[in-house]
C-alpha cells in the first residue's frame, strides 16, 4: 500500500486526484482541515495514534493519512512533445539522487520555480515514496516526473529537439551567474558522492559551478540545485 502523510502532502494529493481514502487520529482537533476533506469524494477513518505511528513507521504524519493510488509516472515522449513547444522551456535531470529526503525537496523546489518537469533514470535513483512526498509537501501531486531508462541516451533526443544541455559542476565550467539561458534546457545534477556520470557528462553543451567563499567545498545536491533553478528561472523571467 502506498500512502503519504502530514497535511500539506494529503491535501495536494487531494487536489490531484490521486487519494483513495484517509485516516486522521481520533480527536483530531483540526476544525479547517477536517473541512476541507469534506469537500472531496474520499472517505476518511478515525483511528487511534498507535495504527498511523504504525503505517508511517513512526513518522510525523500530524494525525493525517493516506492512502493513495500507484505513482504513475508522466510518458516521456508525449510529455516532451508538449513541453518543447513552450516558450524557452526549463527541465531538470536527475542523476543517481538516492536520498529520499533531497529528491522531496528537490521536487519542491522544481514546483516553486514552476520547472516544467523532471527526468530521472529507472535504476540507482530514489523511488518515489511516502519520505519524498512528505518532503516535498505535497509538490509531488503537480509535478511531472518522467522515468527513462537511459540518461544519455535521453540527452541525445532532447538535443535533436531544440534542447541545450546545462551540466551542473562543482568546480569545472563557468560561473552560473554568467551565462545566458534564454533558451530550451535541461539543467543536469548529480548525487553528491558520485556526481554526474562521464556519458551524461559528455552531452553537456555548457558546464557551469556555483562559486563558494567559505572553507566548505560542496553544498547539499538539493540546495545547490534550488540556488540554479532560481536564478535560470528568475533569468528567463526578465
Amino acid at each position: 500500500m502506498e500512502i503519504i502523510f502530514g497535511k500539506n502532502a494529503v491535501l495536494s494529493f487531494l487536489q490531484a486526484n490521486q487519494v483513495l481514502e484517509i485516516y486522521v487520529e481520533n480527536h483530531f482537533k483540526d476544525a479547517s482541515f477536517l473541512a476541507k476533506l469534506k469537500e472531496y469524494k474520499v472517505k476518511v477513518y478515525e483511528k487511534n495514534k498507535s495504527f498511523l505511528d504504525d503505517l508511517t513507521q513512526n513518522a510525523r504524519h500530524q494525525g493525517v493519512v493516506a492512502k493513495i493510488k500507484d505513482f504513475v509516472y508522466a510518458p516521456y515522449q508525449e510529455t516532451i512533445e508538449k513541453i518543447k513547444k513552450m516558450n524557452n522551456p526549463t527541465l531538470l535531470m536527475l542523476d543517481g539522487i538516492e536520498d529520499p529526503h533531497n529528491l522531496g525537496a528537490i521536487i519542491r523546489t522544481v514546483e516553486a520555480f514552476h520547472v516544467e518537469g523532471i527526468i530521472i533514470k529507472k535504476h540507482h535513483q530514489a523511488p518515489i515514496n511516502a519520505t519524498v512526498a512528505k518532503v516535498s509537501t505535497g509538490a509531488i501531486a503537480n509535478v511531472k516526473i518522467m522515468q527513462v531508462t537511459n540518461l544519455t541516451q535521453t540527452l541525445i533526443d532532447l538535443k535533436e529537439k531544440g534542447f541545450w544541455i546545462v551540466v551542473a559542476e562543482a568546480y569545472q565550467g563557468v560561473d552560473y551567474q554568467t551565462m545566458d539561458y534564454q533558451m530550451p534546457l535541461v539543467l543536469v545534477v548529480g548525487s553528491e558522492g558520485f556526481g554526474i556520470s562521464r556519458l551524461v557528462k559528455e552531452q553537456a553543451d555548457f558546464n557551469v559551478f556555483i562559486p563558494m567563499q567559505g572553507k566548505v567545498n560542496s553544498l547539499n545536491v538539493s540546495v545547490a540545485t534550488a540556488i540554479l533553478l532560481a536564478h535560470i528561472q528568475t533569468h528567463k523571467g526578465q
